[in-house]
């Protein structure tokens, strides 16, 4: 599960690279998913997840029947040399929720606004997804999951930076504090509970519903993780 998670994500960061040196540039029609697979060395799988995750980052757009195109870079450029790592370095904890909760919920809302119902129909994946996970114990599993949940609400939002500025917070969530994540893992079913409330507003097309739900899930989220810390400073 690991080697595979290290499989998926060192495409993604080699995509990365080949688009900044510009060996990829937006527009380009990128070769079919067999002979990309033999380029990196990996089954058709790992290409795929790798793929997906690019999708949710707005650097790649599968289109059905016509093959896998490059997105257009104006945004992300952007964003590109901000370091997760470098980020969480120069803010606090209260800093980075402060900055999630005056983000995402106004994602979510735009998300009810403006999701196709192809986009609801991937949010409600999502959900599936991560209940099987849920049964399954898998933790690991379960955090990405839910870290793409957001990504795909953030795609639904139709903003192309407000995607990006998820997509960061997403790296900075899983390199920055993922350990602490697994640790609480118990916390799932709350997860799972707050997420659902999100998509079924988004779903009804209640923007403030939205809103609030995606603020009521940052907030908890918040407070269990100051609890661990103070808890371990404690100890």
């Amino acid at each position: 599960m690991i080697k595979r998670k290290q499989l998926s994500t060192s495409i993604v960061k080699e995509f990365q690279r080949r688009i900044k040196i510009g060996e990829y540039k937006s527009g380009d029609k990128l070769p079919p998913q067999d002979e990309l697979a033999a380029i990196y060395g990996v089954s058709r799988t790992i290409l795929r997840e790798a793929f997906t995750q690019l999708s949710l980052m707005g650097l790649v757009e599968m289109v059905h029947g016509r093959g896998t195109f490059v997105s257009s870079l104006k945004s992300y450029s952007m964003l590109e040399s901000l370091s997760p790592l470098m980020l969480m370095d120069r803010c606090t904890i209260s800093e980075f929720f402060e900055a999630r909760i005056s983000i995402e919920p106004a994602i979510a809302s735009l998300a009810a606004q403006k999701a196709t119902d192809e986009d609801i129909r991937k949010i409600e994946m999502q959900i599936r997804e991560m209940d099987d996970l849920l049964v399954k114990g898998d933790a690991e599993a379960f955090i990405k999951q839910d870290l793409d949940f957001h990504l795909v609400i953030a795609k639904a939002a139709k903003n192309g930076v407000l995607s990006r500025i998820s997509q960061l917070i997403r790296d900075m969530i899983q390199e920055c504090v993922g350990d602490a994540l697994l640790d609480d893992f118990h916390l799932s079913k709350q997860i799972m509970e707050e997420n659902r409330r999100i998509y079924n507003a988004i779903k009804n097309r209640e923007a403030e519903n939205a809103r609030r739900a995606m603020e009521t899930h940052i907030q908890n989220v918040e407070n269990e993780f100051k609890e661990k810390i103070e808890a371990k400073a404690i100890s």
